[in-house]
């Protein structure tokens, strides 16, 4: 299992999210975000939508199988660009 603390560099609006479940979707590992008492699967659109998207918001990403290392990368550019 591999964790990264990401923190978002800019706002982001609820159009992203589609976009972010099916890039995680590509990925043959578990894909989670934790932010504060949340754990949201990054595979799961309606747990996706409780996401806070503003900058300055950190979270941590977590990925766990056989494309984690290359999933936490390339999630995480998503947010840290």
């Amino acid at each position: 299992m591999i964790t990264k603390t990401i923190k978002i560099q800019k706002d982001m609006d609820m159009d992203v999210i589609p976009y972010l479940v099916q890039s995680a979707c590509h990925y043959d590992c578990t894909l989670h975000i934790s932010e504060g008492n949340k754990d949201i699967n990054m595979k799961s659109i309606m747990g996706m939508t409780v996401l806070t998207l503003r900058k300055g918001t950190c979270f941590e990403l977590k990925a766990d199988g056989s494309d984690e290392t290359r999933a936490v990368n390339e999630i995480a550019g998503c947010f840290e660009q």
